[in-house]
């Protein structure tokens, strides 16, 4: 299966799967960040997924590309 994602940095497939794994286990979002992450867009990347990809997207549905942004956006506030 084939899922495009339109991200708020233009980064590799590889860093967009490290990003859509790391939401697997997310326990807390910040309201705020989040809705700065909303107003943030401009990139797109399509990726084959694997079944546990899958799975993730499955779990979060429509918020799925939302909650990767946040966590690109969490990574270069952090990183």
């Amino acid at each position: 299966m084939k899922k495009q994602f339109h991200l708020i940095k233009n980064i590799d497939s590889r860093a967009l799967r490290y990003y859509l794994h790391k939401i697997e286990h997310l326990e807390f979002v910040n309201p705020e960040k989040l809705r700065e992450v909303t107003e943030l867009k401009g990139f797109r990347r399509t990726l084959v997924l694997s079944e546990q990809e899958e799975r993730i997207i499955e779990k979060y549905g429509k918020a799925t590309n939302l909650l990767v942004n946040y966590a690109i956006y969490e990574g270069e506030l952090n990183g």
